[in-house]
């Protein structure tokens, strides 16, 4: 059975460049932003092959370069980077689609945010979000998947401000929490003036949220202590519905893809036993040699694209979490940590051990 029929339908409910997707509500809020501030929507939408008639069509998506396009537009004619936060203040819950119901309805707010690592590309597959645990907090950390740039860490700044006051939000106590978001940019100024230092409050309605310029990583750090608080809203049923909705979109989107992208996400979501080109070929219902001959049309290395999933994934988890070697290699589905060991080294030139320590 070929991929075409759901690629075709997929791709009929998508506009503009780029084989990412990114919801056009998230488009919508940005260019009325825009207009609030008096700039042209007309100049917002230049060169991004959108027309003026995306403002009355939600809930399609959107290619990642021609919403990446828009960004730009935007951020050359208004350079304040509080605009971002301005602009993840109006991502509210009902603009994050069955995402926003299945977060909104969780049992706590740390299974809220379990829901957002999960279904995050059902929204925008321009960056994964994965969570880290320690004794004292919980942290959600941003991964791109497409190259760096003020137009993405300017999303990423939205999203992490509409994840930490929507968090807030959901909670009983509204006492002041200190949570911070890290962004790896340079920012030199905010709210209409110079910014000398590497730290800004979030938000007046958030007391104790700051945000960090010149960090390492993108991420939003929360206390545990309020993680586990019961929610009012919780809705057991809601929650089962909105996270099926969730499942659906993303087989609709992994059918899509490329066969790239299809491997990268089955290697990315793989849990014990690596997938194989036979198993894969099964999913996509097809022969082993069929999708041999698609990997070779699109040029595509079935190794290469594991060994560097594999080894992003690795890096990350000896980096950020305090998970044993042994532990590492089992989650990604290696038989035993000397073949671990020894992938990782071809990968990198050191072992997992010089890794982490450095």
């Amino acid at each position: 059975m070929s991929m075409r029929p759901i690629r075709e339908q997929q791709e009929n409910n998508k506009v503009g460049r780029g084989e990412l997707r990114i919801s056009s509500d998230y488009l919508i809020l940005l260019l009325e932003l825009g207009m609030e501030l008096g700039l042209k929507q007309s100049e917002l939408l230049s060169g991004s092959e959108l027309g003026s008639d995306i403002l009355i069509r939600p809930s399609i998506s959107i290619g990642h370069e021609s919403f990446l396009k828009v960004v730009s537009n935007f951020i050359e004619r208004e350079s304040d980077l509080s605009l971002a936060v301005a602009y993840g203040k109006r991502m509210t819950l009902s603009k994050h689609g069955a995402l926003g119901i299945a977060a909104r309805h969780s049992r706590t707010t740390d299974d809220a945010a379990g829901a957002v690592t999960a279904y995050m590309r059902t929204r925008a597959e321009i960056f994964s979000i994965r969570r880290v645990r320690d004794e004292d907090s919980r942290r959600l950390y941003v991964d791109l998947e497409v190259a760096p740039s003020d137009a993405v860490y300017f999303m990423v700044l939205a999203y992490l401000t509409s994840t930490e006051l929507i968090i807030r939000q959901m909670l009983a106590n509204k006492e002041d929490i200190s949570t911070r978001i890290d962004l790896p940019v340079t920012c030199t100024k905010w709210k209409n003036k110079g910014l000398d230092q590497n730290s800004v409050l979030l938000d007046k309605h958030a007391p104790g949220a700051v945000i960090n310029f010149s960090a390492e990583e993108c991420m939003l750090l929360w206390p545990i202590t309020f993680l586990n608080d019961l929610l009012p809203l919780f809705d057991k049923d809601l929650v089962n519905m909105a996270e099926e909705a969730c499942e659906n979109e993303m087989q609709s989107i992994a059918k899509a893809s490329t066969i790239k992208q299809f491997i990268e996400q089955a290697f990315k979501q793989a849990k014990g036993e690596l997938p194989t080109i036979e198993g894969l070929a099964v999913q996509l219902n097809m022969s082993s040699a069929t999708l041999k001959r698609r990997m070779k049309v699109e040029g595509v290395s079935f190794r290469d694209v594991k060994d560097d999933v594999l080894f992003k994934r690795a890096a990350s988890l000896l980096k950020d979490s305090q998970s044993s070697v042994e532990m590492i290699a089992e989650q990604l589905g290696y038989s035993d940590s000397s073949n671990f060991a020894k992938a990782f080294k071809g990968w990198s030139g050191i072992s997992p051990s010089e890794y982490r320590n450095s």
